[in-house]
């Protein structure tokens, strides 16, 4: 997987719940949503998580090409910039700096005959002179096979791409039927990070 497929993961983790690499550092408070949707009877359905980061620069280190951030309940992380990150020299003590990982997971069973989609993947940073900030964008597709079933259990076991199988409890409302064995469950994943610098006010 390329840094930007990464990317999203990447930041999301370093500035929303990573363990820090000093001691004295300390996850930032964010809020989280979830949401899902299912279409009752029919296997899959969708899954959305949301983490937002609000925080202030409160420090910044230029020959370690660090900022430090502290979030409203005071809670400070020392995060070091990517090289994907612009414009670090444009950052000010007193930015505000705002964090969003938006990820979106459909799961489904795959028609016969249908092909698998290709992954994709963007990055957006600002021009020259301005706030450092950041929007990318990825999608990939993850594909696994149904090898087994039991319905007294009401469960199925997936065969996964790296040969790993995993049985997962099936849902009361759908009918496990003989048809589903050796068809492809398919799990589409869109992520997209946004991380944008606002100057002190």
């Amino acid at each position: 997987m390329s840094v930007i497929r990464k990317l999203p993961l990447l930041i999301g983790i370093v500035l929303l719940s990573a363990c820090a690499s000093q001691p004295e550092d300390e996850p930032l408070t964010g809020t989280v949503s979830h949401a899902s949707g299912v279409v009752p009877g029919v296997p899959g359905g969708i899954i959305i998580d949301e983490d937002r980061v609000e925080a202030r620069v409160v420090a910044l280190d230029p020959a370690a090409r660090t900022f430090t951030l502290q979030d409203r309940d005071g809670n400070r992380r020392t995060v070091e910039a990517p090289p994907e990150m612009r414009n670090y020299s444009e950052l000010e003590v007193g930015d505000k700096v705002t964090a969003t990982l938006r990820v979106e997971r459909a799961i489904y069973l795959r028609e016969k005959g249908k092909a698998t989609q290709e992954g994709s993947s963007m990055m957006v940073t600002p021009p020259a002179g301005s706030k450092p900030g950041l929007l990318a964008a990825s999608t990939q597709e993850i594909v696994a096979v149904v090898e087994a079933i039991d319905k007294a259990a009401h469960t199925a076991t997936l065969r996964f791409p790296d040969g790993s199988s995993h049985t997962f409890q099936v849902r009361p409302d759908v009918e496990i039927k003989p048809e589903y064995l050796n068809q492809q469950v398919v799990i589409r994943e869109d992520s997209q990070l946004a991380v944008e610098v606002k100057a002190a006010k």
